[in-house]
């Protein structure tokens, strides 16, 4: 597997396929088989006109058949219609109430659809129904992995293990769990489990390396970076922690990295960052952008957009909203909120440096500095592309240590800057007025994160 997939997991189950005995089912299931078939194949074509018409004949020869409803739900969701979908599971539940396949499935839609209280819930009535089952125990994993409950995830992972001894899969599960509990002795043990058995599987050794790096044991964590960089000499993830096993500070991250980081976060991230993080300068922000500018007339560009957020909070505008951001998969939760006019995937240090000149009266930068180290570049092709008079908005996380330009924090893996740097630099750019103010960014593990919030206007 690719460094940049999910941390190992068992494959993620989908609707199960046609089964011959279904307990709680009527007995004449079989008979719909050819209908489901081909209706999963026109499904993954995306025609689902023809999908809509298969299910339809489907029912009416066999109106209690809880597959035709799972599809339906299928059908539902990936036409966007979460409502619909979740109506359709919860008949097939209703239909087949000690089926582990439907059961398993409403689980999975509902945390996909991020409704993690009651997926939770659900993924105890599937392991109280069926504990054995590998599917299921896949399935369970996969919900309490998706709805960010890693005790949970781990308890079953470790239950699995009972069942299926030494499986390298399972313990890269338990090892993700692990290392995202911040249990690293124990996820040292088990990515290294694997290693045992699998040494050539590059997918445990780059967990290994970025669990040795947490525990600062770098010598170590640079044995298995030179692995990684033997097996694949050109990936720039690996020469960045290869890099910081050395005791070295890399100017940014690569954008690889923040896609892994963020891509399998960006349906939750919004709750995450505003609820559990309080995460609140997009609203902030906006504030301040709209009582400089209170006709919305301006063109803004968005550095590291994320989900959106400063967007939301903004509204519509009349002027041009771009976004750019690293992660396909965030850029598509940001497309939802219709405030945006383009999107670019792109590292924003590139998107700065080939923005013509004179573009934009107002370019924000929340929370994504902690992923870039050099700010020099950036706030010098930024300056260049303001409009005279124009507003730059950023944020960074403050350097705990006076006189830091800008260090890597090995217990976050994000950069944070001094205020004397943050000064510095501004003035090199050119900005005529500049504040800094001192703020809480947001919390984590109920603990305040320091940073600086910044106002940079441009001169004439």
């Amino acid at each position: 597997m690719p460094h940049n997939a999910p941390f190992a997991q068992i494959a993620r189950i989908g609707v199960p396929r046609p089964m011959t005995s279904v307990s709680s089912a009527a007995d004449q299931l079989s008979a719909n088989d050819p209908f489901i078939i081909k209706a999963y194949q026109l499904l993954a074509q995306n025609k689902l006109q023809e999908v809509a018409t298969l299910l339809n004949e489907a029912q009416r020869n066999t109106p209690y058949d809880p597959r035709i409803f799972m599809l339906g739900a299928r059908l539902a969701e990936q036409s966007d219609k979460p409502n619909e979908a979740l109506e359709a599971m919860e008949h097939a539940t209703r239909l087949a109430p000690q089926w582990w396949p439907a059961q398993l499935e409403y689980g999975l839609l509902l945390a996909r659809l991020d409704r993690n209280a009651k997926a939770l819930e659900q993924a105890e009535k599937i392991f109280a129904l069926e504990s054995r089952e590998r599917m299921v125990l896949a399935g369970v994993i996969d919900i309490a992995v998706r709805c960010g409950d890693m005790a949970q995830a781990a308890r079953y992972t470790e239950h699995a293990l009972t069942h299926y001894p030494s499986d390298p899969v399972l313990l890269m599960n338990l090892a993700r769990t692990q290392f995202f509990s911040q249990q690293y002795e124990a996820a040292l043990r088990s990515w290294s489990a694997v290693l045992e058995q699998e040494p050539a599987n590059m997918q445990a050794r780059y967990g290994r390396l970025r669990t040795l790096l947490q525990m600062g044991r770098n010598d170590e964590a640079l044995q298995d970076a030179q692995q990684l960089l033997a097996h694949a000499p050109d990936d720039a993830v690996y020469r960045y922690f290869a890099q910081v096993a050395q005791g070295q500070t890399p100017p940014t991250q690569p954008v690889e990295l923040q896609e892994e980081l963020f891509g399998g976060l960006a349906r939750q991230y919004d709750l995450h960052m505003v609820r559990y993080l309080r995460y609140e300068l997009p609203q902030q922000t906006a504030a301040k952008i709209l009582e400089i500018f209170p006709d919305r007339r301006f063109n803004l560009l968005d550095l590291g957009c994320g989900t959106g957020l400063l967007g939301v909070c903004l509204g519509r505008i009349d002027g041009g909203m771009v976004g750019v951001d690293a992660s396909e998969s965030m850029i598509a939760q940001a497309a939802r909120h219709h405030v945006y006019d383009k999107f670019h995937k792109v590292n924003l240090l590139d998107a700065v440096r080939d923005t013509p000149d004179a573009l934009y009266e107002v370019i924000a930068a929340l929370d994504v500095f902690p992923y870039v180290g050099d700010l020099q570049p950036v706030l010098g092709n930024v300056h260049r592309i303001l409009q005279p008079e124009g507003f730059f908005f950023f944020s960074t996380e403050a350097a705990p240590e006076p006189g830091t330009d800008y260090a890597l924090q090995a217990s976050t893996g994000r950069y944070v800057h001094g205020r004397a740097y943050l000064e510095r630099l501004l003035e090199q750019a050119g900005f005529a007025l500049a504040s800094i103010e001192e703020k809480t960014l947001r919390y984590e593990a109920g603990e305040p994160v320091a940073g600086f919030v910044v106002t940079a206007q441009k001169g004439r």
